[in-house]
């Protein structure tokens, strides 16, 4: 019994830690007019924590030991460009990104479609946003990194879709985006009746984003406030 609450002690561990590293990546698409109007009225705006840029990395080497090692190859010199330079760092996956390191940057390959003797692998290449940084000179350096990338045997490489970013732990602003609400509610309060009772629903559920601009996002929890027994 010891021993099987002290491995479950140490995988909620492992889970609080991950959920505390979860780096999300959000798309080029910006708020519309029907994504506003479905957001809460209070939400708060970050910048990012990085610029992203999705890229597929393709090879077809006939060998399919060649192949692999090709990518694999290009795969640790773009690490090792990424340690010379600060800020750089490299990722895959979907929603949430997966850091690529030198320990661990064997990721998965892809068949190219129907063709046998092809595979591809998709990429994120990151930078880091400062609080002061100028977004054009960052874009720049990110697309100058892709472009002087060093391929290995016959590797190529390709930009995929608009510039996208990402956050690092949306969590972690969960408890601004609540004291913002009920300063809020407050306000809303003494605008209908100091009378009125206040309930707030909807601050169980997780942080939420949209992007808002070429480096920032909105940031919000799903909720509603109900103003009850106003006088």
């Amino acid at each position: 019994m010891r021993a099987l609450l002290i491995a479950m002690m140490g995988m909620l561990c492992a889970s609080l830690a991950h959920a505390q590293m979860q780096e999300v990546v959000v798309t080029a698409n910006r708020v519309n007019g029907e994504d506003y109007s479905r957001m809460p009225a209070v939400t708060i705006t970050k910048q990012a924590d990085f610029l992203v840029r999705s890229v597929r990395l393709n090879n077809d080497t006939r060998s399919d030991a060649a192949r692999t090692e090709e990518l694999y190859q290009t795969i640790k010199d773009l690490l090792g460009a990424a340690a010379k330079q600060s800020g750089f760092g490299l990722a895959y996956g979907e929603d949430f990104l997966i850091p690529i390191t030198a320990a661990d940057y064997k990721i998965p390959l892809n068949p190219e479609g129907k063709r046998p003797d092809a595979s591809y692998v998709d990429i994120y290449i990151k930078i880091a946003l400062g609080s002061q940084a100028n977004v054009s000179e960052v874009i720049t350096k990110l697309n100058g990194f892709i472009k002087n990338a060093k391929l290995t045997g016959r590797t190529e490489i390709k930009p995929q879709d608009d510039l996208a970013l990402s956050l690092v732990n949306p969590e972690r602003f969960r408890y601004e985006i609540i004291q913002k609400i009920s300063q809020d509610a407050t306000q809303l309060r003494a605008a209908v009746s100091k009378g009125c009772k206040v309930g707030i629903e909807g601050l169980e559920n997780r942080v939420m984003w949209q992007r808002s601009d070429i480096s920032e996002l909105t940031l919000y929890i799903p909720h509603r406030v109900q103003l009850t027994d106003c006088e």
